[in-house]
C-alpha cells in the first residue's frame, strides 16, 4: 500500500477553495491519469468542480530499516550559539 498527500482545489459555496487528504492506494500513482479514481470520489462527496494540484509519496513502502530515518546531516540538530546582532546595544 501506498500513502499519499493530494491537495485539490474545488468550487466552494463563496469561491475558490483548496484542500488536502491522505490517499491510500494499492497501486503507485505515476502520472495524472492515475488520480482519476481519486477526482471521482471527491465529486461523489459533494466537491465541485475538482482540480488535483500536487500529490507526494509519504514514504517509500518497501523500506522496512531505519537507514531512511537517519540523519543525512549529524550536526545539523547540534546545539549552536546564536550569531551575534551588530545591531544590539551594549
Amino acid at each position: 500500500m501506498h500513502r499519499y498527500y493530494v491537495s485539490f482545489s474545488f468550487q466552494g459555496p463563496t469561491g475558490l477553495a483548496i484542500a488536502s487528504l491522505d490517499v491510500t492506494a494499492r497501486l503507485r500513482i505515476a502520472t495524472a491519469d492515475d488520480l482519476a479514481p481519486v477526482t471521482a470520489d471527491l465529486t461523489g462527496r459533494g466537491y465541485h468542480s475538482v482540480k488535483i494540484l500536487a500529490f507526494s509519496l509519504y514514504a517509500d513502502p518497501q523500506r522496512e530499516d531505519n537507514s531512511s530515518r537517519r540523519n543525512p546531516n549529524p550536526n545539523r540538530d547540534a546545539h549552536t550559539s546564536p550569531r551575534p546582532n551588530p545591531r544590539r546595544r551594549p
